[in-house]
């Protein structure tokens, strides 16, 4: 790791020549002057000057041609980079891989009359199929997203060869030119089909797959998933968003929180979009990452480097790699974890979101449908498993506050034999409340409402409780609207309603909520409260840590098999 500080810019031509991108045509300027001066010291780079942008750009075209390789454009700010419009439309029309590399100065705005300043924010669909604008260096999370940014644009133009653009600060440091090039950083390699011989990659190595949301799987993608885990005995890691329902399944908060291990995925599969799982940022730490992008979009989670992307569909990639040796793989990682995960108990938990969550998966019957809130309610639901026949969905595309009780609403339209659930916070129903009026609503659905009298997820967020606590209260929390609860609103929507208050009150109508058959939609309001919340996710997140730290080597010793596959892990 490079301990030296480096500009933006220096990273652009490093990542530059990780991906073997060697040909620049440079136009004059003051804005990319810096960058110009040391691609052209670099022997790494063929340079061409074309004073015209918009021949600069067309010199570009015939160079891919020939060579069916990316070529870099670059030129100062102001109308220089309107010139490259016409070539990069033939570009994009045509498919040609021309790196656009505008730069801007960092002091420049809309608002301050800035010489040279023009807003890049928006350009046309139709002369790039991405744009990325890169920030200016300051500390380690800037170069993260550097990095993520710079495999994203130059991936995408190197593999699905169309034209992208990047757009760079630019610096004015010209006494202490450095001669080297940072050295931490990453690409990525890229992958269409033919890629069966990275089965050696996965023999005897603690893999897993993890699954971020996913809409719902069709029969075949299921199918090939779970065969693939088994042949390679590599666990299926993922929330309840993922609305993954075959075989080698873990839950993620468990792996990550509750499970005492420290033996992590080596390699770990990514598929999927948005995961409202926090907890899984710890899996990715020091793993190596094959991404399977079935969108064609090089994207990456938690800024975690990516070795290799699969531009292909899901089924295809997970059958292309099925163990296809006879003898299977001696390290089986799923029989670990599960094992370990089978000695976790539930300690008893008091009124609270986690109950409520345990008591749901006990009763929703099978075949229903569950929406999960974002945030409490979904971080509370992956904890437990559910019966995997119950489809779970969470809005984590937007990850807002919106529409969580209108969706569920929207999936009790399909099927009026099916029953759709939703658990939801007050704040999230509240705003929301209206669709509860909406004539269309039958007695398929039903809500769970877990009112703690604000939003709770900021009495939980360990930062703001720590350093504000109670004062969070008035702005961040929302807190003492709705004082009233739901019961007046949903009673007049022509809904049945059910309350709790305390334990009894919540254990002796949840059962009824979630079975029995009602004429009307039903709604079950539970009352909560900070202390009782915070306690429940405390004693969820320590109680087994405690226990399996105590007892984990007795527990181990029951299973010859499960001591086999802990020693070969620690070879």
């Amino acid at each position: 790791m490079s301990k030296q500080t480096f500009d933006t810019i220096y990273y652009v031509i490093a990542m530059l020549e990780k991906y073997n991108i060697s040909n620049i045509v440079a136009s004059p300027g003051t804005q990319n002057a810096q960058f110009n001066v040391l691609v052209q010291e670099n022997k790494k780079f063929n340079c061409y000057s074309v004073v015209d942008e918009r021949s600069a750009a067309y010199v570009a075209s015939g160079i891919v041609y020939e060579t069916n390789e990316p070529v870099v454009i670059t030129c100062t700010e102001a109308t220089a980079s309107r010139n490259y419009l016409s070539a990069l439309t033939e570009a994009y029309y045509k498919g040609l891989p021309i790196i656009a590399l505008t730069f801007y100065n960092p002091t420049g705005n809309n608002f301050n009359l800035a010489a040279q300043y023009i807003d890049r924010s928006i350009s046309q669909n139709d002369i790039k199929t991405l744009q990325v604008n890169l920030p200016k260096l300051n500390d380690p999370s800037d170069k993260k997203n550097i990095l993520d940014l710079l495999n994203a644009a130059l991936a995408t133009a190197k593999y699905k060869k169309t034209p992208v653009h990047i757009n760079c600060p630019a610096y004015y440091n010209f006494k202490n030119l450095q001669d080297e090039l940072p050295t931490d950083i990453w690409s990525t390699e890229c992958y269409f089909e033919q890629f069966e011989h990275l089965q050696q990659e996965l023999d005897n190595k603690k893999a897993a797959i993890y699954i971020g949301s996913h809409l719902k799987f069709n029969k075949e993608t299921e199918t090939a998933i779970s065969k693939f885990a088994i042949s390679w005995g590599i666990p299926v890691i993922c929330d309840h968003s993922s609305n993954y329902h075959g075989k080698n399944k873990i839950l993620a908060p468990r792996f990550a929180t509750m499970i005492d291990l420290d033996q992590k995925p080596e390699l770990i599969i990514d598929i999927g979009n948005v995961s409202g799982d926090y907890y899984a940022n710890n899996l990715y730490k020091n793993a190596k990452v094959w991404r399977v992008a079935e969108n064609q979009k090089f994207q990456f989670r938690f800024s975690v480097p990516v070795e290799k992307i699969f531009l292909c569909s899901e089924k295809f990639f997970f059958e292309s790699l099925i163990n296809s040796s006879s003898a299977s793989s001696e390290c089986n990682y799923y029989e670990y974890l599960k094992s370990v995960d089978d000695t976790i108990e539930i300690p008893e938990l008091p009124l609270s979101t986690p109950l409520i969550a345990l008591q749901l998966a006990k009763f929703i019957p099978q075949n229903s449908s569950l929406h999960l809130a974002i945030l409490n309610s979904l971080r509370a639901m992956n904890f437990f498993y559910t019966n995997e026949t119950i489809d779970i969905n969470c809005n984590v595309g937007g990850f807002g506050i919106d529409g969580a009780v209108s969706t569920a609403v929207g999936q009790s339209l399909i099927n009026k034999n099916k029953k759709v659930y939703c658990l939801v916070g007050d704040l999230a129903f509240f705003y929301d409340m209206n669709i509860m009026g909406n004539k269309n609503i039958s007695n398929n659905f039903r809500i769970l409402v877990v009112n703690n009298g604000k939003g709770e997820e900021f009495r939980l967020n360990p930062l703001l409780e720590k350093s504000i606590g109670n004062k969070t209260n008035q702005l961040i929390a929302a807190a003492d609207h709705y004082k009233n609860g739901v019961k007046g609103w949903v009673e007049s929507c022509n809904f049945t309603y059910l309350s709790a208050k305390n334990n009894e009150e919540f254990e002796k109508q949840i059962k009824d909520f979630c079975i029995n058959e009602f004429e009307k939609p039903v709604i079950f309001e539970v009352f909560t409260t900070d202390s009782l919340e915070q306690k429940a996710l405390s004693l969820i997140l320590t109680h087994n840590k405690i226990k399996n730290s105590k007892s984990k080597n007795e527990d181990i010793k029951k299973e010859n098999t499960f001591n086999k596959i802990k020693k070969l892990f620690k070879k």
